[in-house]
């Protein structure tokens, strides 16, 4: 536990040092350099937008397609009782 602490206090201490080592990567330091309206800019928030939703979406789609199987075999189900009791 005492060594985690101290890894985790030395690398605080680096980044607070030495704040280039923890800067963004070249292509996002570049696209937030001045006004932040450059078509490169537009892009990454468009691609983390789009990244951040997908998960959302797929995962989504399968539960949706799980809810309508079950609503449909539980509809078949009353059917066939109502036939049962019906015949």
């Amino acid at each position: 536990m005492k060594r985690l602490l101290l890894i985790s206090m030395l690398t605080l201490a680096i980044v607070l040092v030495l704040p280039g080592l923890a800067e963004a990567c070249p292509n996002c330091k570049e696209a937030y350099m001045g006004d932040g309206q450059s078509p490169v800019s537009s892009g990454f928030n468009a691609s983390i937008i789009f990244m951040m939703t997908m998960p959302f979406l797929v995962i989504g789609g399968f539960v949706l397609r799980l809810w309508l199987a079950q609503r449909r075999r539980q509809s078949a189900d009353a059917a066939g009782e109502a036939m049962h009791y019906n015949g």
